[in-house]
């Protein structure tokens, strides 16, 4: 038999783990001295330490450690285990990924907004106009990239010429960190026959509408300007009454440089005060 210290050097696993998975039901001293307390354990104990360590270092919790313990024998039961974990640690290391990414991009992301000229807010009229929609929820608003290329895809399909640059409305009512709801649409000379999800309609005008412009970037540029409109609604007594949209109108089809796209966030307004 070993004291905890001596079994701790033989396992490599820390008297205070060996304490925690007894106080959690796991792993229990072979003996406890019922007039001094000491706890000692046994070499035959050393296979279910190892299992348990092998098991913690592969990410599983101690809930699920205890709950895959008695099933290690069945081995359609670990290799169902394993694969959901495969998968599970999988998804951790896409969404790791993602963070990273976000960090490298950070400066440069920096560095670009400090490129982003916001020009000051206008309040006007905004004429009807005959648009192609294609509706969807995307993953993430950053992926509006997905339905432009559908859309086009279909245009170029079809022969649909486009008037002017597009249209991006933002339907949810607040911000959402997945599945927005985003409509994006081209300005068309006429209206044609609606197929599927993608629509002609014809955007009502806008008797009132708050609108900024921004040079440079979509990232970090939609930021700016809605800061920017935010603070103007806020000073002027102006409150929303209806979606908010964005309107290309110098495009990144037309100027490869970043800097020398323009767009106009717009959005329905009414006085409140």
């Amino acid at each position: 038999m070993f004291k905890i210290g001596e079994f701790s050097n033989l396992v490599r696993v820390s008297p205070r783990m060996l304490r925690h998975y007894e106080k959690c039901g796991l792993f229990f001293p072979a003996e406890i001295d019922k007039f001094t307390g000491y706890r000692q354990y046994s070499a035959g104990q050393i296979p279910l330490i190892s299992k348990i360590v092998m098991l913690r270092d592969m990410g599983f919790s101690i809930d699920e450690i205890g709950e895959v313990l008695p099933h290690l024998e069945d081995s359609v039961y670990v290799d169902r285990i394993l694969r959901s974990k495969i998968a599970e640690v999988k998804s951790s290391i896409a969404a790791e990924q993602d963070k990273l990414e976000r960090l490298m991009n950070m400066s440069d992301t920096i560095r670009r907004e400090k490129n982003i000229m916001i020009y000051e807010v206008e309040l006007k009229a905004l004429p009807s106009v005959k648009v192609l929609t294609l509706r969807s929820t995307i993953p993430q608003y950053r992926d509006e990239g997905i339905l432009w290329e559908k859309l086009g895809r279909y245009m170029g399909e079809n022969g649909i010429e486009a008037e002017a640059n597009g249209y991006s409305t933002y339907f949810d009512e607040e911000y959402k960190e997945s599945d927005p709801d985003v409509e994006i649409a081209i300005p068309v000379k006429e209206l044609g026959e609606s197929r599927g999800e993608f629509i002609y309609k014809e955007y009502s005008p806008i008797q009132l509408a708050a609108t900024v412009r921004f040079s440079g970037p979509f990232d970090g540029g939609y930021d700016a300007a809605s800061e920017k409109l935010a603070s103007w609604m806020e000073g002027n007594g102006y409150a929303f009454d209806g979606c908010l949209r964005g309107h290309v109108i110098t495009s990144p089809g037309e100027a490869a440089d970043p800097e020398k796209w323009l767009t106009e966030l717009q959005t329905p307004v009414k006085k409140i005060k």
